[in-house]
């Protein structure tokens, strides 16, 4: 009988080590903290803006509608932290091939210096040919930000530790605490008027933004804790933007005071709209002259770029076109999980258009209104330059390079009759792009076959 139990114990030992054992447990840990941390907040709520406010516990006949409000402040708090433990588990494994792949493709360094590409790639018999030196600072990058790698060359799963943890678990206390202070009084939905009720619609725009970006980086696989950091620094400045946004309507009228809780909802998605706003009335009421806050070159006139991209690049020191062309490619491909298509198309487009003179959306606009673009042999400024390109096809720096470069110098293609700017003004244009050494990267990365994925 003892040998029997022994043998038993060593069975259930042995099954306790199993790799798909042990993941299910730290699942079930990280669950528990999370509802703990709910739990805890919720309780706090109730005892310090219920018992200790009021000196005595709701009536029997609230507790029906508190149970829904504990339901649905659980169902909103526990959300965010249960995407990234189920990101770590389900979606992690695919990052590092992706990665592997994409330096391989952008050409960023000699095959055999890179980590060993899939078996099934064309770019694995490159990697195989020459000799491997034990430099893995591609691994080294890919780690800091997604966890210590289980075993050799697979990435089977990252290894979760308490610091990576300790971001989702502050943004679920911070949900919990303010969607417990949206949900004890939902009177501010029918009759608003305190600056709490302006809070809360801040906080539910953030709330709205927050979710909606941490639910598209998890199916980008770009779920990582400096999300749920910038999520809490969102929520933070929000609440202060709303605060002093709400002294300076005050004095602006009746009907600014009647749209303040929906641009308090407005500034959770866009609090650059906010500081916008606090700008413009204190430049005007106390004529201080303050640097603007939005950049010549933003990025939000690059095609394809969205708000959710932009607060993505945003996040990891992106903040205009002079930023992302100076930047480390391999860092915001591997920081931001953008599809590397798209992160060269936008670097293509800043290249060009850092070249040309900075230009506001509006005068984009009015010179897109006007019926043609013309010119004499002055070089053309402002948005007229962007447009003339444009109509002629030309939106990035290497669509330009193939259409007036033949052999590395500056060549008028025979079938073209016009050109879209002056010749002086088109020569140096291209002379400069042609000089631009980060234009390489782009180059092989469309010469590569996308097959190879």
């Amino acid at each position: 009988m003892s040998t029997a139990t022994a043998v038993t114990g060593r069975g259930f030992l042995a099954a306790l080590r199993a790799p798909h054992l042990q993941q299910w447990l730290r699942r079930k840990v990280v669950a528990v903290w999370l509802n703990a941390l709910i739990v805890l907040t919720a309780a706090a709520a109730v005892v310090v803006a219920g018992f200790l406010a009021h000196r005595s516990w709701p009536r029997t006949a609230e507790w029906g509608p508190g149970a829904l409000k504990l339901f649905v402040l659980w169902c909103l708090s526990f959300l965010p932290g249960w995407l990234y433990v189920r990101f770590l588990y389900v979606r992690a494994q695919a990052v590092w091939r992706e990665y592997v792949l994409t330096l391989h493709r952008l050409g960023w360094d000699r095959p055999e210096h890179l980590p060993e590409p899939a078996e099934n790639s064309s770019y694995h018999v490159a990697w195989a040919a020459g000799p491997h030196p034990r430099d893995e600072i591609y691994r080294e990058k890919f780690e800091a930000y997604y966890g210590r790698l289980r075993s050799g060359r697979s990435a089977d799963e990252p290894v979760v530790s308490a610091e990576s943890l300790f971001p989702v678990f502050l943004l679920t206390t911070v949900l919990a605490a303010g969607w417990s202070a949206v949900l004890w009084d939902t009177g501010f939905l029918t009759s608003p008027g305190l600056v709490w009720d302006v809070l809360k619609y801040g906080f539910i725009g953030a709330y709205a933004f927050v979710t909606g970006m941490l639910v598209r980086r998890f199916f980008q696989t770009d779920l990582r804790p400096s999300a749920y950091t910038s999520a809490v620094q969102r929520i933070v400045l929000v609440l202060l933007v709303v605060a002093v946004v709400h002294q300076v309507v005050r004095g602006m009228g009746a009907p600014a005071v009647s749209a303040e809780l929906a641009l308090a909802f407005v500034i959770g998605f866009f609090p650059l709209a906010g500081l916008q706003l606090i700008q413009r009335v204190t430049a005007k009421v106390f004529g201080t002259v303050m640097q603007p806050l939005k950049p010549q070159y933003p990025l939000d006139q690059l095609d394809g770029l969205s708000l959710w991209y932009e607060a993505r690049l945003l996040e990891e020191g992106v903040e205009d076109m002079q930023n992302l062309t100076s930047m480390n490619l391999v860092d915001v491909i591997l920081h931001t999980k953008v599809p590397p298509g798209r992160v060269i198309d936008w670097l293509d487009q800043a290249f060009l258009l850092m070249h040309l003179d900075a230009a506001e959306r509006e005068d984009l606009k009015q010179a897109q209104r006007a019926q043609a673009v013309r010119h004499d042999s002055q070089p053309l400024a402002g948005p007229a330059a962007r447009i003339a390109l444009r109509r002629f096809g030309i939106r990035t720096a290497t669509d330009l390079l193939k259409v007036f470069t033949r052999d590395g110098a500056f060549t008028v293609p025979e079938h073209i009759d016009c050109l879209p700017l002056p010749e002086c003004q088109l020569r140096m244009l291209v002379g400069v792009l042609a000089q631009e050494a980060k234009l390489s990267v782009i180059w092989n990365w469309q010469r590569n076959d996308t097959r190879a994925y």
